[in-house]
């Protein structure tokens, strides 16, 4: 019985096909919202980045506005996936879009004003990523309520292809618009996608809008007294078992658990490489800004590639070899960046280098990630999303302010290239403990449809 159940969910993935998503109204609003989002964050990125070495000319305070802004992920997050779990999903997304929009106003207003420093910049970077802290968990249980489970590779490859492509337009998009008009025009654009993403999320038809309705339908007696003392009961008594839940469900859910700790070790490899991106510009390869937005231009082609890649690759190879070959070309591309120095003073070829290298990275980094948001979509509980999501999203950053404190501490000693070869003899490391000890990465549905 469990096995013809198993038979007949893969042939009906594999049967599933763009055109068939792309025909569900509510996913496409999800889709054009993801998109949108995509292209605002890709030129504020470049602008972001950009700007805190300019004000400070110090790559310490590269490395330190990096930490800082992975902070909040990893102490606010689970508490914020508890929080989100009880509430509408939808609602949450669409509120901390317009409220990233504010404070990004903000900030750009203060710059416009000359009123900008480095500690001003920290500052909203930590605002900026506790809002994140409470819209990610939120996204993804909303994105499991929309997205059918039969259409979630089909989905989740798509999304990210459009999503690669939208940061593909918005990076080259970037580094014309900065050398035209600066860095001011860029912040507003971030500013209008955001209220867009809002203004699409809120329009999209999502059960929970009418919770007492439902619960009514299922024959339930719910009057607006049940619903208070309800909520102000579960108030009192089920936060803490909430967020308590959160972290033992990751903590027995082999495939999860072993995800969350590959991403710990892997995102304290790759800190070097997104908190030094304006050094590794300037110091290895002698360029400025337009390096980073011909790199932007590449890298993104690389995930729109990688996303591209995902369906095949997830039928042809395991998780586990998927890893292992996405880790290793990691580790060789991250060494091959030091090359720059070499060929340091050519345009043509320094472009081609670094380009090259961060196609190859993002290829990798999206199949990977591609693989763990399959696979985390699948094995989760509805029940949980949120919560599972925070608490992985948070263990798994655990590393990087870790990371980007021992870079800060790092950089007065060493050269920008020598961080990058320790980086990459981690990726080594890492690819020979998971080829020797093989965790479990994928989850066992024979057995779970068995039970």
């Amino acid at each position: 019985m469990g096995e013809n159940k198993v038979t007949e969910n893969k042939t009906n993935e594999k049967q599933i096909t763009y055109k068939d998503i792309l025909r569900e109204r509510e996913y496409r609003k999800l889709i054009f919202s993801s998109v949108i989002n995509r292209f605002g964050d890709s030129v504020d990125a470049i602008a972001f980045t950009w700007l805190v070495y300019q004000i400070t000319h110090n790559a310490m305070w590269s490395a330190i506005v990096f930490g800082l802004n992975t902070l909040p992920n990893v102490v606010v997050q689970p508490f914020a996936g508890a929080i989100v779990e009880r509430m509408n999903k939808k609602r949450v997304v669409v509120f901390t879009h317009f409220l990233r929009a504010a404070v990004i106003t903000g900030f750009a207003l203060l710059y416009r004003f000359g009123i900008m420093n480095a500690g001003i910049m920290a500052a909203v970077t930590l605002v900026i990523t506790t809002i994140e802290s409470f819209n990610l968990p939120a996204d993804s249980a909303f994105t499991v309520e929309v997205v059918k489970k039969e259409h979630m590779t089909a989905g989740m490859s798509l999304s990210k292809m459009l999503s690669g492509a939208a940061t593909l337009v918005g990076t080259g998009f970037a580094g014309v618009l900065i050398a035209a008009w600066g860095i001011l025009p860029a912040m507003f654009i971030d500013v209008a996608t955001f209220i867009i993403a809002g203004c699409m999320t809120a329009s999209m038809k999502y059960h929970m809008d009418q919770p007492k309705e439902i619960r009514a339908e299922a024959g339930e007696q719910v009057s607006d007294s049940t619903v208070a003392s309800e909520s102000q009961n579960s108030e009192n008594e089920g936060f803490k078992k909430m967020f308590l839940d959160g972290i033992r469900y990751v903590a027995k859910t082999p495939v999860i658990r072993n995800f969350c700790l590959l991403c710990v070790a892997l995102n304290f490899m790759l800190v070097p490489l997104n908190a030094l991106q304006a050094p590794i510009a300037e110091e290895i390869f002698g360029m400025g800004s337009e390096l980073l937005s011909v790199v932007g231009v590449f890298a993104s082609i690389g995930g729109i590639l990688g996303a591209a890649l995902l369906p095949a690759f997830s039928k042809r190879f395991s998780a586990l070899q998927i890893t292992c070959l996405c880790v290793g070309a990691l580790g060789i591309s991250t060494a091959a960046l030091t090359l720059g120095s070499v060929i340091r003073g050519s345009v043509i070829l320094c472009y081609i280098l670094a380009g090259g290298l961060f196609l190859v990275m993002m290829v990798a980094a999206s199949l990977l990630g591609g693989i763990l948001g399959i696979q985390f979509m699948k094995t989760v509980d509805g029940e949980y999303m949120a919560r599972a999501s925070a608490v992985f999203n948070a263990s798994a950053t655990a590393s990087m302010p870790l990371g980007s404190l021992l870079v800060t501490i790092a950089v007065a000693q060493v050269s920008t290239a020598g961080i990058l070869i320790g980086s990459a003899v981690l990726a080594g490391i890492m690819l020979l403990v998971t080829a020797f000890t093989k965790p479990e990465l994928e989850k066992k549905e024979e057995l779970a449809n068995a039970a």
